[in-house]
């Protein structure tokens, strides 16, 4: 059975009484990530299940979730990638 786009979810639960959070997801490069993190921090970071349709959970201590805004570059930064890309363009 393949999934639809729509269907293939990703899920952040945690609650204030534990310090674990659980990712569901079938995201790609969020798996990728998770699943490097399961070998670079076992202690931390664990795989708990895979779903038999491309979705895994994982567990990982909540205070490692973050909710960031995009930067936003600063006009001498603009400048500079300007540069950078006539550079690279041959301009």
């Amino acid at each position: 059975m393949k999934l639809t786009s729509i269907e293939k979810e990703t899920i952040i639960n945690f609650n204030e009484a534990e310090r674990t959070a659980s990712i569901y997801t079938h995201n790609e490069a969020l798996k990728r990530q998770l699943l490097e993190l399961c070998q670079t921090h076992p202690e931390q970071v664990r795989q708990t299940a895979a779903n038999g349709w491309g979705g895994l959970t994982f567990e990982l201590p909540k205070k490692w979730l973050k909710v960031s805004p995009p930067r936003k570059p600063t006009p001498a930064q603009l400048e500079v990638l300007a540069r950078m890309t006539q550079k690279r363009l041959g301009r």
